[in-house]
């Protein structure tokens, strides 16, 4: 099977479930409307749980379906990237985590989906922030040499297990719990769809997520 086969099917079966999906979503709301004792079973809260996790993993599989269709637009990298850092400090700051960006103050415009891109970077950050649950720092530093711009996102957390590293990017394999395995695939998929590439190194005390923007 090619990989627009699997795509294809991907595709269909993940529409194909998500009706199915809704309805019972709205059957269980309609229930504890005429039943409110419902939601005090002990039971009932691991049925809302599975339920937010399959809609969660539909919604990945949209995503991933979706992530190489761009809409790319010129864009102040310099400033977008300080944007996201600020978001990131403001919302992981109750956390313990800092976020910072070290880039220059203004690197040529760049030609990038900048919905997709904020997906990439977000799942980035909310990775980073999940490997420090004591608190730490992420830094968002981007350069640029002749023929390619440089974008990383590093924090100061625990090593990923060597063993984890080979499939990190591959889809549906995740060493989290609860998680998709989808989160890294859609960030590698959106960078390939700009013609670029990423790829992660990590030591104890410095994970570092690189991406490679070749010039067009």
């Amino acid at each position: 099977m090619t990989e627009d086969e699997c795509r294809q099917m991907l595709s269909r079966f993940s529409h194909e479930v998500r009706n199915p999906v809704t309805l019972i979503n709205s059957f269980l709301q309609l229930l504890v409307r005429e039943h409110p004792e419902i939601a005090t079973y002990s039971f009932y809260e691991k049925i809302i749980e599975n339920m937010n996790l399959l809609t969660g993993l539909l919604d990945e599989m949209s995503r991933f379906n979706n992530a190489a269709r761009l809409q790319k637009e010129p864009t102040d990298l310099s400033a977008f990237l300080r944007d996201i850092a600020d978001s990131g400090a403001v919302m992981l700051a109750s956390y313990g985590i800092s976020v910072s960006c070290r880039c220059p103050e203004k690197l040529p415009e760049i030609s990038l989906d900048q919905s997709k891109f904020l997906q990439v970077l977000y799942n980035l950050i909310r990775n980073a922030a999940e490997a420090m649950p004591d608190g730490g720092h992420i830094l968002i530093r981007a350069s640029r040499s002749s023929a390619e711009t440089r974008i990383e996102v590093e924090n100061d957390g625990p090593a990923i297990p060597k063993e984890y590293l080979p499939d990190l990017f591959q889809p549906f394999i995740t060493h989290k719990k609860n998680g998709t395995g989808l989160g890294l695939a859609i960030c590698q998929e959106i960078i390939a769809a700009h013609g670029g590439t990423i790829t992660v190194s990590s030591s104890e005390g410095s994970t570092i997520f690189t991406i490679i923007l070749p010039d067009a």
